[in-house]
């Protein structure tokens, strides 16, 4: 357990703290502030549908505009044949082309967000990366929405370029942050209120609910052909339920696979005996057996290694990023760059 986690577990409510609370001004610090490169998603045709084409303009969807008189060279498969039918003269539907990319963030705010050794908790690093993509989204002129879970709610936001809409967003994130920890940590101790407390009976009825799994099947019904979705999390909770209603949702989208991670799940520290706490209950954990050692530094680059493998398998991007703040990216073509180059 990090030092700023035990204190904690040992202080009077607060309302800041570096590295473990967020606010607006941190999440406006990154319109200017970038902590992942940007990469390029590979948008050529993901399926042999008909249809599969993505064009190059942003949005790439097409949406009903009106109907008109059928012209010489218009195409007959868009002839509306109940209007024709109804007025006795052929007519033909206009389309108008969507321009605006709808971008959104899946953000996980789960209990295991809320932990780090370093700068930052994972939660707080996910906030940023969050807010870092949203102000990018807007200058790109693209529309930009969320959809947060965490253990007891899901909170979604529908894709805006409209500043006060996405100012309003950011502070859903806090919000829901701020609920978070105080529902984890119990600063507020016998004073804890009625609504955090509502909450952790939510959490004990909703327990055996995948809410990752929950919000892909979300996302697969809200993200419109050719959206962008980003989704931030440590990926504990990607079965393979989750993986296969993903590759659906890529079919049609742009992935960006963005994993946040702390040092100490990569790597155990040095051989010894080690206190740990989850703030209620206590325990010690030994590092000395090599074996043990071993095993857990590959089973967790065996998990990195399997969402990798699978953002770039969809022609996605996969980002990893510690709460030291190093990041690296790949996208699938430079991958195959790579690969040619070996």
């Amino acid at each position: 357990m990090s030092d700023k986690t035990q204190q904690l577990f040992n202080s009077e409510p607060i309302t800041s703290f570096k590295g473990v609370t967020i606010d607006l001004d941190l999440l406006m610090e990154m319109r200017y502030q970038s902590i992942i490169p940007w990469i390029t998603p590979d948008s050529r045709v993901k399926t042999s549908r008909v249809g599969g084409f993505r064009s190059k303009f942003k949005g790439r969807g097409m949406d009903f505009d009106e109907v008109r008189l059928y012209q010489m060279g218009d195409d007959i498969r868009n002839i509306d044949w109940k209007v024709t039918a109804r007025t006795g003269n052929t007519h033909t539907k206009l389309f108008k082309e969507e321009r605006e990319r709808p971008v959104f963030v899946i953000l996980d705010q789960m209990p295991g967000m809320f932990f780090g050794t370093k700068q930052s908790f994972k939660a707080v690093v996910a906030a940023q990366i969050a807010a870092q993509l949203m102000w990018y989204a807007l200058t790109n002129g693209d529309r930009f929405g969320a959809l947060m879970f965490t253990q007891q709610n899901h909170i979604e936001m529908k894709p805006s370029n409209n500043r006060r809409n996405c100012m309003r967003l950011l502070n859903r994130i806090i919000e829901n942050h701020q609920m978070q920890l105080e529902s984890i940590f119990d600063w507020q101790g016998k004073q804890t209120s009625d609504r955090t407390n509502q909450i952790k009976a939510s959490s004990t009825e909703k327990s055996k609910v995948n809410p990752l799994t929950e919000t892909i099947k979300r996302i697969h019904y809200l993200a419109k052909p050719g959206s962008l979705i980003h989704l931030i999390s440590d990926f504990n909770l990607l079965d393979e339920e989750g993986k296969q209603l993903l590759t659906k949702v890529s079919q049609h989208t742009d992935i960006h696979c963005i994993m946040i991670t702390d040092e100490i799940e990569q790597q155990l520290p040095p051989a010894g005996n080690y206190g740990i706490s989850d703030g209620k209950q206590q325990s010690i954990l030994q590092t000395s057996n090599l074996q043990f050692r071993n095993d857990y530094e590959q089973l967790f680059a065996l998990k990195k290694e399997t969402v990798k493998r699978f953002a770039l398998n969809h022609k996605g991007v996969f980002t990893h990023v510690d709460t030291d703040y190093k990041s690296e990216s790949i996208g699938q073509q430079l991958a195959a760059s790579a690969r040619r180059a070996r």
